[in-house]
């Protein structure tokens, strides 16, 4: 014989039982209302996600592409005033040793052969090299330039500067696709502004 609670226990065991059996979906429904909500909010979230991390690659290329020109027309401009320098000592008689002089030469004409161009400035790069080679050109010509003809090599010194000016127009165009400042002066030289620094190419 069961005893009282026996008896409550084993009744509301039945009552559980009878419930399931006419209930066997009870679940929690959950609104299509808060389904959608979530779904737009993670849908956002990543639009979002995706927008940042476009923009952060983007500024990432822009600063590499403005180091690489940087430090190509810096480098650019100190060979060319090392290479302008060591010709104007040989032909003014200033260089100790013209043999030296010439090497020096050759070696700058080997870096700026070498030397990667940025974009923007590849017609640039084979004019301004086409410069350094004629600079070259003149001190195997002239061994002695006190000693040899100074007709041909003042014509030498105005095909020089035809070659430097077809640099200079060649660099114009660089700077303008880079949108780097630039200003031409009337003696025509460039004077063009990086990082707040000057420089300048003269012809």
């Amino acid at each position: 014989m069961l005893t009282t609670a026996q008896q409550k226990v084993k009744q509301e065991l039945e009552e559980l039982q009878i419930y399931a059996l006419t209930h066997p979906n009870n679940k929690p429904v959950i609104s299509c209302k808060r389904r959608s909500n979530k779904k737009w909010m993670l849908t956002l979230t990543a639009i979002i996600l995706l927008i940042l991390t476009c923009i952060l690659l983007f500024k990432v290329d822009w600063n590499q592409n403005e180091i690489s020109v940087t430090s190509y027309l810096t480098n650019i401009h100190d060979y060319n005033e090392q290479s302008e320098q060591i010709l104007t000592g040989f032909l003014t008689g200033n260089s100790e040793n013209l043999e030296q002089s010439k090497v020096q030469q050759e070696k700058l004409l080997i870096k700026i052969t070498n030397l990667k161009s940025a974009d923007n400035f590849h017609e640039y790069h084979q004019d301004i090299i086409t410069v350094f080679k004629h600079r070259l050109d003149m001190m195997t010509s002239y061994k002695d330039p006190s000693h040899s003809d100074q007709v041909q090599i003042k014509r030498s010194l105005i095909e020089l500067s035809v070659m430097q000016e077809l640099a200079a127009d060649s660099l114009i165009k660089g700077l303008e696709q880079e949108k780097i400042k630039y200003k031409q002066i009337e003696n025509g030289t460039i004077q063009y502004w990086i990082n707040s620094k000057s420089y300048s190419l003269k012809n």
